[in-house]
């Protein structure tokens, strides 16, 4: 497909670290906390990235893994639930490469969507590769506080984002109406923001249907 023909919200995913609007505060902490695999596996060998719908969650880890060179191994916790989906994907993920191998980073998105009845035994799988991973796995989930997620929250460093401000959205779709060589006017885009309530993806999304 074309990048002409991409939906907006994959034509303007963030590329680089910086492109990543707001969120310093957990850019800084991500970032450390990859820093410091290089010497040694850290206590905490999992990080759980949460916050709302849309701020920039799964965006923020496939930014690091681009400008910082990681290969990365994704996966949706939500639509593989089985527990063998997730041992298959993310052991092969966690074993060790050649030296010449880049560095990986195992995301697992949408943690929180596992349902503690149906999706038998995921939580504690997830916990044996995480206790024995050797690359750094990062989950996100909009909400981590649910009951059977606190034996994953008890592994992981857990580092919040913040929703985004509706100046951010106007920002964001300001560059996509001139990378799109449209004349867009500002009022509409504070609309579009305000109604979005800081989820960019549904802003994007919305800013390109009414292009």
């Amino acid at each position: 497909m074309s990048t002409q023909r991409l939906p907006w919200i994959i034509k303007y995913r963030p590329k680089h670290i910086d492109e990543v609007v707001d969120q310093d505060e957990a850019k800084e902490k991500l970032l450390e906390w990859l820093k410091s695999w290089e010497k040694a596996p850290p206590s905490k060998k999992a990080i759980l990235l949460h916050g709302p719908a849309g701020c920039g969650k799964t965006s923020l880890v496939e930014a690091v893994a681009k400008t910082y060179g990681y290969e990365l191994f994704e996966m949706n916790a939500s639509d593989s639930r089985r527990k063998e989906d997730i041992e298959r994907l993310a052991k092969a993920a966690s074993q060790t490469s050649g030296l010449r191998a880049r560095r990986k980073i195992i995301l697992l998105d949408e943690v929180d969507g596992l349902d503690p009845k149906s999706d038998v035994g995921g939580v504690e799988s997830l916990i044996e590769v995480i206790k024995n991973t050797r690359n750094p796995i990062i989950m996100t989930a909009n909400n981590p506080y649910r009951e059977h997620l606190r034996p994953l929250r008890e592994l992981s460093e857990v580092i919040a984002m913040n929703r985004l401000r509706e100046t951010d959205v106007v920002r964001v779709l300001t560059r996509i109406c001139g990378a799109e060589k449209l004349d867009c006017d500002t009022e509409a885009l504070k609309e579009i923001a305000k109604r979005s309530e800081g989820d960019l993806r549904s802003a994007i999304n919305d800013l390109e249907a009414a292009a």
